[in-house]
Order: structure tokens, then C-alpha cells, then sequence
């Protein structure tokens, strides 16, 4: 009880109530207790201890006009108001105060640390129980959105299951995805462990040897002082050691209230030390059995203390300073025994609001306490104590000579926050579990920005280094592709030079320099396209190999062009072979080469417009894209090389729209269509074998090749977008297969021809081989016409046969008739005669 000089009329004291942390528990012997005939005999509550407990008690004492002050309630959910209020009467929890402060409001001290290190970036890692949501949890999520939202700064969010380590590890893979160094720490103590091992085994330590970068944990200010030891105690079968969660979590900090450590002189009689073991003696007396080895710590005594201290002094200031007139607390007014012995009564009957002007009494109490100053002075939160001051705390890393492979550490106080932030400890970020690092030196301590760890890579000072071709790569193809533009001049000065030969002559010449024109167009794509691509690794600042031409996309119009002027040059010859070789008057059919140019000449027009088109309405410009790119680096790299590709992508601020990218597709489509209809028409041209008419043979096997190797490499490639080293050598494998293929087969038989073979022989050759198909023309039609006429006469031969047989028949039964009639007359009555 308490009689000293607070309560001099009456005796003020405690009964215990269980509710073994649990809300529906705590609800249950609320009512049990309202339930009770004593009721009247108590002004107040003082608990729950826990904050999701407190949230059910604290709603409902205002309905039974009952006083509810918690010691160590701390979540902001306590400081709701209801949706229908107009007035301060009408805060859903406006019956109630708490001396401990809100949890979140210890986050200021971040805040102005994140502040004055200028980190830009907060990631939190929130753990949560199968199928529950803790409402503190909840608002420290909602305090730093609305923060750093407020201060144009990024939250990221990341959250896992209690116990569940598949979760914990997807959440770590996406803090390494983001590279995330500054990270709240808002989980329970019982999933720390777990989440600093998994941490420790994915290679996210908190700091390297090589690099001056730092992961900055923020811990919650609930964790036991030796948390590291006794988790790791406590996980028997364990795979880390305490050395690996050190390193994993590195040299947290955690924000901490600065709690009074000195014996508060209140003049009441009762020492705080007294009073605690007196508390503590009683706490274990009535649920030792219940409480299973749990300890009270001494930093929730002293807000018990102070708490059923407040009721006390607010009690008296109730009773011996509230006027009924004004209905406030009034210093200079003092009620009579008489006035308070209603006021009491009152209060005990639960007459009116009392209940509410005793917590308003309550609000008005201002002492020293053994926690620390009590004050209720918080403006936006009137249920809760104000006057705190917070301070953060360090993992102190400390290494000896003698425990060099075991790490020892302390927590020690580096920075205190009132109004503003003041780090006592100069060399705050100068801590590092490795013994020799050499600390980050590169300014004075008030240089924040400097001292600070970086909360992501510093921009300025990143290199963009090239994922593109490898040198040795786009050697090798540009060194095949020049000697393919060497075959194709050869072969092109061979058709010049011999351009009057009957072997050249036959076979159009000039169609052919046109597939020449496309092949050079094709090899020449080989050391472009890797040239824009850029040469892997080198640095965009002092090694810039690349061609930016992006104003039109260049490799586009060579590819597109190149394919069209060769392939479309050995359409046309096969085409017309099979236009010659399906008509019926072969000798009659003319297509002349220029007929045959004006064909390849459609077809490059329909390139040249959708291409056109396509550069008319698209804008395009070049740009480093890191989107399907694997960061190399380490990642506590401060200023780290940052790997990327070179794109050639739709600028829609130029543009002002989205991109319109059916066009190169439609590009595509009636490329392939054109591929497939070559080779249908080389399929049915197979049997012809004239080499001095189309090269039919040869041509065929190179739209075969052309139509093969397109159809493995164009999908390979698709799928292979994200590695341009794999994509670019298959492609200019491709190409340079095919065009080589296809050049040779044009032009080694007729070179071959012109050196083996006399010149006499061949124009023989060609007349036999023109006559041959001539009379074999002839005689299919008189077989054909001869084969009609045996017809016709088997036919009229079929047709006398009939007549034949039908008069046969008629005869035969003229003579049966006869028969019959002869045999019918009597020769008796003839007989006279």
C-alpha cells in the first residue's frame, strides 16, 4: 500500500490479475472482475504489460468508467482515434495512459542519423507469425513510409514467416537484388537467429575486407543486451557459430530511451529498490508455476514503479485539487475532507465522468521517476508520457591479441538524441569485425556524407563497363567476314572478266553481281553489329569501342537489305526456271534479266518502306540498360563497376507515345514467307539440271541451307537476348555459313567449268542439252497424240464389235422363230396332199 505523504486519507493498493499475455484471457477476467461484488473498491487498472493486450482493456475501461494506466504499452495503435470523434472526449482510448513512450517515436534518433548521413534508401525486413499481424510491426512500417515519403526518400519492404526459412531466404534474395545497406530490423528476437544465419550461409555479411562498405542493421530496442550469445546457446543443432551471426549482423545499431539509472527521491517512503523486490516477490510468489522460468527486467520495474506511482499522485491530485466548479485541476485550490470524501465516492460509484477527470488529473502529475522524467506534454499523443530522451547504441567490435578468432563485442552508447542528433564517439563507423581493416578516412567527423556508409553506390563515380562481344570474338567473325568480302570481289571480278562467256552468259551475269551486292551488305553486318553491340568489359569513360548510330536502326536496314538483294536474287533466277519449265510452250517463254531485276526491286521496295515506316513514326536512342544484367561486383563496393548493355530503344519522349513495333515484325513475317515460297519452287525445279541456264541444282541446296540455318539461329537467338557474346556468334555464324555457302555454289562450278572444261564442248553441251529437252518435248506430245488416237480407234473397233454382236443375235433368234414355226405344222393334214 501506499500512506505517505501522497494519500493521507486512504490506502491505495494492488490486486493481481493473470492474463498470461493473451487477449482473450485478459478480456475474460476483466469481466470476471467486473463481475465481482467489490467492484466499487477500485478506481483503476494498472496493466496489461503487453501492447496487443493492453489495445482490448484500454477500449473497454471507458464503457464501465474505469482509469487505465499501462507501464509498457508502447504501439502507436494506442493512440487511435475513432472515425466518429469531434472532440478530445471521444479518443477510443481516452480513459487511458501509458508511461512507456511510443515504440516508433525511438525511431526519430534514426531519422535524424539517416538525415545527417544522407541515406536516401530504408529497407525493412519484417518477420511475422503464421497467420498473425502484430500491430507494432505494422507501425513502424507505416512511420518510416510516412517519413521518408515526407522527406522524398524510399522505403523498401521485404517480409518473411516466423520460422519458415524458405521465406526468410526469398527475402534475402531480393535485399541482394536490391543491394539494400540500410535495413530495420522488425522482427521478434526469436527469429533473429534464423535470419542472421541464412544471412551469413547466402553471403550477405554486413561488411567486406576488400571494400570500405557497410550494411547498416537497425535492431529494435526489445533485444536482450546478449542476445547473440544466448540465441546461439539456444539453438543446440545450429549451423552457425557465434562468430558467423557477428559477421552477418556486423556492428548494429539500435535506438534505445534513455532510461534514469539513479534512485529517484520522491519522499514517499518507498525505495525504488524496495519497492522492485517487493514487486518481484510477489510477481513469482503468484505465478511462478505459470511463468515457466521467465525474468522481469529491470527497466519494465521502473515503469511500474512510476506507473502506480502517476496513479497515486493523480488519485491526490483528484481529490485534493479538483474543483467541481471548473472541473480542472486548480494548484491553488484545495477541497475539504468533506469534498473529497464525495469526490471519492463519486468516483468510487462510478458517478458521471469522474473516470475521465481523474485521468486528466493524472495528465497534470510532473515528478522524477525512477525511469526517467514523468510528463504528460505530448501534444499529438495525449495518452502517452512525453520527456524522453533516445540515445543509439553500437556493436562494439573489441579485438585482442590473445582472442583473435573469437570475436568479442560490448554495446556502447555513440550517439544521444534531444532535439538534435550528437555522436559522441568519433569514430562511430570506424568499428569493423576484421582487426586491421583501415578505416574510411576521407573527411572530418562532421562530414557525414564521407564517414557515413554509403546507402547505395555512389552514381558519380561508378564506371559503366560493357557486357558486349568479346575481343577475341569479334576478332575471329570480323577476320572471317573480311575474308568472305574478299571471296565475294574475287567472284565478282571473275564474273566481270568472264561476263562474255557462254557459261557466264547463260546464267545472267548480272543477277548474279546483285547476289554478290546482297553478300557483301551480309558480311559487312558481322563487324558492325559487334561494334554497336560494344566489346565486353570495356569502360564507356576512357574506352569507348563502339559505333552509336541510333538515330535509324542501322543493323536493321543492312540485315534487311543484304537478305533481300541476294536471297530475292536467287529467287528470281529459280523462279523463272520454274516459269520457263511449267509453261507449255518452253521455246515462247522470255523472261529477260532486266524483267528479273525489276522483281528484286519490288522486293527490296517493300523492305525499303516498312523500314521507312518504321523510322518514321518509332524514335529510337541509345542507352546503358542494366534490366537483364547480373551485378558482378561485391556489393559493398561503394563505387563499383557497374556491368550493362548497349540497346538501341524506343525514346518515347521524343516520340511522345509507345512504341509501334509491328512493323519489323511485319518485316520479318514477309521474310519468311519469301524464304519458304523460294523453297517450294526449288523443290519442284529439282529434276532440271542445266548449269548454263540457272545453276538450278546449287541454287536449290543454297535456299535449302539458307532456310535451315535461319530457322535454328533466328529462334536461338530470340531466346538468347540476354547474352549478347552467345547471340552475336551464333547469328554471325550464320551468316557468314550461309553466304559462303551460297556465293561458291553460284560461282566454283563455273569456274570449274571454264578451267577443265573446252569451250567448244560446253556451247555443245548446252546445244545438246536445249535439243534433247526440245525433242523430249516433242515426243512426249506425239506419244501423247498417238496415245489419244490408238484410243479413239480401240474404241470405234469396240463400237463395230457391237454391231457385229447385235446382229449376230437378231439372226440367231430369226432362225429359232423358223424352227418353231416349222415345227408346229401337222403332217398328217398334209399328208393327201
Amino acid at each position: 500500500g501506499i500512506n505517505a505523504e501522497y494519500g493521507k486519507d486512504y490506502t491505495l493498493e494492488t490486486d493481481w490479475f493473470n492474463t498470461k499475455a493473451d487477449s482473450g484471457k485478459a478480456i475474460h477476467e476483466l469481466f470476471k472482475f467486473i463481475g465481482r461484488n467489490d467492484t466499487r473498491d477500485y478506481v483503476g487498472i494498472v496493466g496489461p504489460v503487453f501492447t496487443d493486450v493492453t489495445k482490448y482493456i484500454s477500449e473497454l475501461a471507458p464503457f464501465f468508467n474505469y482509469v487505465s494506466i499501462s507501464p509498457t504499452a508502447s504501439s502507436s495503435t494506442l493512440s487511435a482515434v475513432s472515425s466518429e470523434t469531434y472532440d478530445d472526449r471521444k479518443y477510443i482510448y481516452r480513459n487511458s495512459l501509458r508511461l512507456h513512450p511510443v515504440e516508433t517515436d525511438i525511431y526519430q534518433a534514426v531519422f535524424k542519423l539517416a538525415s545527417n548521413c544522407g541515406w536516401n534508401k530504408i529497407h525493412i525486413m519484417t518477420g511475422e507469425r503464421l497467420g498473425e499481424k502484430s500491430a507494432f510491426r505494422s507501425s513502424v512500417i507505416k512511420v518510416f513510409s510516412d517519413e521518408m515519403a515526407e522527406s522524398g526518400k524510399f522505403v523498401f519492404q521485404y517480409s518473411f514467416t516466423s520460422l519458415n526459412l524458405d521465406t526468410i531466404r526469398s527475402a534475402f534474395s531480393e535485399l541482394k537484388k536490391n543491394n539494400a545497406r540500410v535495413i530495420i530490423a522488425n522482427f521478434a528476437e526469436d527469429d533473429a537467429y534464423d535470419v542472421f544465419c541464412i544471412g551469413h550461409s547466402q553471403g550477405f555479411f554486413s561488411e567486406s575486407f576488400e571494400h570500405a562498405g557497410k550494411r547498416v542493421w537497425v535492431l529494435p530496442s526489445g533485444y536482450n543486451n546478449n542476445w547473440i550469445n544466448s540465441s546461439v546457446r539456444n539453438k543446440v543443432n545450429g549451423s552457425c557459430s557465434r562468430n558467423d551471426i557477428v559477421k552477418s549482423v556486423g556492428t548494429y545499431l539500435t535506438p534505445q530511451f534513455q532510461w534514469n539509472t539513479t534512485e529517484p527521491n520522491l519522499d514517499t517512503g518507498f525505495s525504488f529498490q524496495d519497492t522492485w523486490q517487493s514487486y518481484s516477490d510477489e510477481f513469482y510468489k503468484n505465478y511462478e508455476e505459470s511463468c515457466d522460468g521467465c525474468a522481469l527486467e529491470e527497466k519494465a520495474g521502473g515503469l511500474m514503479y512510476d506507473s502506480v506511482w502517476t496513479f497515486a499522485m493523480g488519485l491526490d491530485n483528484f481529490l485534493y485539487h479538483f474543483d467541481r466548479n471548473y472541473g480542472a485541476v486548480l494548484p491553488g485550490h484545495t477541497n475539504s475532507k468533506a469534498d473529497r470524501d464525495v469526490l471519492l465516492e463519486e468516483l468510487l460509484q462510478r458517478v458521471g465522468n469522474r473516470s475521465a477527470d481523474l485521468v486528466n488529473s493524472m495528465r497534470a502529475v510532473n515528478f522524477d521517476g525512477a525511469s526517467g522524467r514523468i510528463e504528460f506534454k505530448n501534444e499529438k499523443d495525449r495518452t502517452c508520457r512525453s520527456g524522453f530522451k533516445a540515445k543509439i547504441q553500437q556493436l562494439r567490435i573489441l579485438h585482442t591479441e590473445k582472442d583473435y578468432n573469437e570475436l568479442n563485442f560490448e554495446l556502447v552508447d555513440v550517439c544521444e538524441v534531444e532535439n538534435e542528433l550528437n555522436c559522441s564517439l568519433e569514430n562511430i563507423w570506424d568499428s569493423s569485425i576484421y582487426k586491421n581493416k583501415i578505416p574510411n578516412t576521407c573527411g572530418q567527423f562532421n562530414d557525414y556524407h564521407c564517414r557515413c556508409p554509403q546507402d547505395e553506390p555512389i552514381d558519380s563515380e561508378m564506371d559503366k563497363v560493357i557486357i558486349g562481344i568479346p575481343l577475341s570474338s569479334l576478332i575471329f567473325f570480323s577476320v572471317c567476314s573480311l575474308i568472305g568480302i574478299l571471296l565475294a570481289t574475287s567472284f565478282f571480278v571473275f564474273n566481270v572478266v568472264f561476263m562474255k562467256e557462254r557459261v557466264i552468259k547463260m546464267s545472267s551475269p548480272h543477277i548474279n553481281n546483285i547476289i554478290l551486292l546482297g553478300s557483301l551488305l551480309l558480311y559487312s553486318y558481322v563487324p558492325l553489329a559487334g561494334l554497336m553491340t560494344g566489346i565486353d568489359g570495356y569502360s564507356l569513360k576512357t574506352e569507348a569501342h563502339h559505333i552509336r548510330l541510333c538515330s535509324m536502326k542501322l543493323l536493321n536496314w543492312v540485315l534487311c537489305l543484304g537478305f533481300t538483294t541476294s536471297f530475292g536474287a536467287l529467287f528470281a533466277k529459280t523462279w523463272r526456271v520454274y516459269a520457263i519449265f511449267t509453261s507449255k510452250k518452253p521455246r515462247n517463254m522470255v523472261l529477260s534479266d532486266w524483267k528479273l531485276v525489276v522483281l528484286i526491286v519490288i522486293l527490296l521496295l517493300v523492305d525499303i518502306i516498312l523500314l521507312s515506316t518504321n523510322e518514321y513514326v518509332n524514335r529510337y536512342k541509345w542507352a546503358f540498360s542494366t534490366s537483364n544484367t547480373t551485378l558482378a561486383y561485391d556489393l559493398l563496393d561503394d563505387t563499383p563497376d557497374v556491368l550493362g548493355e548497349l540497346v538501341c530503344e524506343f525514346d518515347e519522349m521524343r516520340a511522345g507515345r509507345s512504341e509501334i513495333p509491328w512493323l519489323i515484325t511485319a518485316a520479318l513475317v514477309y521474310k519468311g514467307l519469301l524464304l519458304l515460297f523460294g523453297a517450294f519452287i526449288a523443290f519442284q525445279t529439282r529434276q532440271i539440271t542445266i548449269p548454263a541456264l540457272n545453276d538450278s541444282k546449287y541454287i536449290g541446296i543454297s535456299i535449302y541451307t539458307i532456310l535451315v540455318v535461319a530457322s535454328i539461329t533466328g529462334p536461338v537467338s530470340m531466346l538468347l537476348n540476354d547474352q549478347p557474346a552467345l547471340e552475336f556468334g551464333i547469328i554471325s555464324a550464320g551468316i557468314i555459313f550461309t553466304n559462303t555457302i551460297m556465293i561458291c555454289l553460284v560461282f566454283l562450278p563455273k569456274a570449274y567449268q571454264l578451267r577443265y572444261q573446252p569451250k567448244e564442248s560446253i556451247k555443245n553441251q548446252n546445244v545438246r542439252e536445249w535439243e534433247s529437252v526440245a525433242v523430249s518435248r516433242r515426243e512426249s506430245e506425239i506419244q501423247v497424240k498417238n496415245t489419244k488416237i490408238s484410243v479413239m480407234q480401240t474404241l470405234n473397233e469396240l463400237s463395230d464389235l457391237k454391231r457385229c454382236v447385235i446382229q449376230e443375235v437378231d439372226v440367231t433368234e430369226h432362225e429359232n422363230n423358223s424352227r418353231a414355226s416349222v415345227d408346229s405344222i401337222d403332217p398328217r393334214k398334209y399328208s393327201s396332199v
